[in-house]
């Protein structure tokens, strides 16, 4: 499951994102919690409700430490601390059904 913390949504970003065709969304490698499977939107949100719209396919994208140094925290087992400093607007939810997860 992919889930993202971020309700916020800029419509004129979407837009943008549409024009450009810009559905690339950049992801979490996954990880667990109480048996199920977890992946974080780091960046993309906007492009992720474009390709929506647009309906087209979202694009994901798999994050390394490289890419993100939050990533360090889930290769370390730190998951609370992982979740807690990607931590947005909003409750952490489900980005396919819009439900909240915790």
């Amino acid at each position: 499951m992919i889930i993202s913390s971020q309700r916020y949504l800029d419509q004129d970003t979407v837009n943008d994102n549409i024009d450009r065709q810009d559905y690339e969304v950049t992801i979490s490698p996954e990880f667990e919690i109480d048996g199920d499977t977890y992946q974080v939107v780091l960046d993309g949100h906007h492009a992720y409700h474009a390709a929506l719209a647009a309906g087209a396919e979202p694009l994901f994208v798999i994050a390394d430490s490289s890419d993100n140094d939050t990533i360090c925290l889930l290769n370390e087992g730190m998951v609370d601390e992982f979740l807690a400093a990607n931590h947005m607007d909003s409750d952490w939810y489900d980005i396919r059904t819009g439900r909240d997860i915790w």
